[in-house]
């Protein structure tokens, strides 16, 4: 759909208190944001060492309840091409990298997508609670990233197996773990891989010099770091508080899977 052009770049700058040259300057900046950008890294994983072709195809600023952040759109030719990758610094206006005041400490948080809940807002699932608190984690230290891999959901069994893995547990009773392992071939719950969190980093020119603290209750994502020569310097736990719905899915998580400090109850 077309409509009329009627934007006066004369007032939108007067109205900015910006000249017409400073104006055209930003607008240049947006517009190299929109194009595609890439870099080829070296990354590896389970002991594979792995070109990656990483590219950046967007970036912008969201006003979300914990303060602003910077958006940024990635493609990464593994099997979950796309990565939507949350900052919280300062950028730089040549590279559009995140500038982040502390070069030795840096707060990450690897986040699996889950549309359930993060989208329809599913009572049975603490992801979107998750997601919002690593956010405001993030937003109070003042600096931080959040990698989110929307294609994972599932653990990375897809979304067709988490929403079969559900609809177990309405029926049967049964929790998060019980119910993937009724469905999984092999007994395989977890298929996830996180290399592409490490071309992201490489990308930004975070380099092994500055330390990990770990937004995580899975000590499990911490393996890949180490493997790239990062130093996962602590873990931040992204601990809620449970609910009548939630309660037996985290124990089975903490019991199950080696999670930890999953819920608030469990801290007192």
């Amino acid at each position: 759909m077309k409509v009329d052009n009627n934007i006066n770049m004369d007032d939108i700058a007067k109205m900015n208190n910006m000249t017409l040259s400073e104006l055209r300057s930003f607008l240049d900046l947006v517009k190299k944001g929109m194009k595609p950008y890439s870099k080829r890294v070296l990354v590896a994983e389970d002991g594979i060492n792995r070109y990656f072709t990483v590219e950046r195809r967007g970036v912008g600023k969201i006003k979300t309840p914990y303060g602003n952040f910077w958006q940024y759109n990635f493609a990464v030719d593994d099997q979950w091409e796309k990565y939507s990758v949350l900052v919280k610094a300062k950028i730089d206006k040549r590279s559009l990298n995140p500038i982040f005041k502390n070069k030795q400490n840096l707060i990450v948080r690897t986040d699996s997508g889950c549309e359930t809940s993060q989208v329809f807002n599913d009572l049975t699932c603490e992801c979107e609670e998750q997601l919002k608190l690593a956010m405001k984690t993030i937003a109070q230290e003042g600096e931080g990233i959040i990698v989110h891999i929307p294609k994972q959901d599932g653990r990375g069994m897809g979304l067709p197996f988490k929403l079969a893995t559900l609809w177990l547990q309405e029926n049967l009773k049964v929790n998060t773990v019980e119910s993937a392992l009724i469905l999984a071939p092999g007994g395989t719950i977890d298929v996830r891989t996180y290399s592409g969190v490490i071309c992201i980093l490489k990308f930004f020119k975070i380099t092994p010099d500055c330390q990990i603290s770990l937004a995580t209750n899975n000590p499990k994502k911490a393996e890949v770091f180490v493997e790239n020569g990062y130093t996962v310097k602590d873990y931040i736990s992204i601990c809620i508080e449970p609910n009548d719905n939630t309660r037996h899915h985290l124990r089975a998580k903490q019991k199950h899977l080696g999670h930890l400090n999953l819920m608030k109850e469990d801290q007192k």
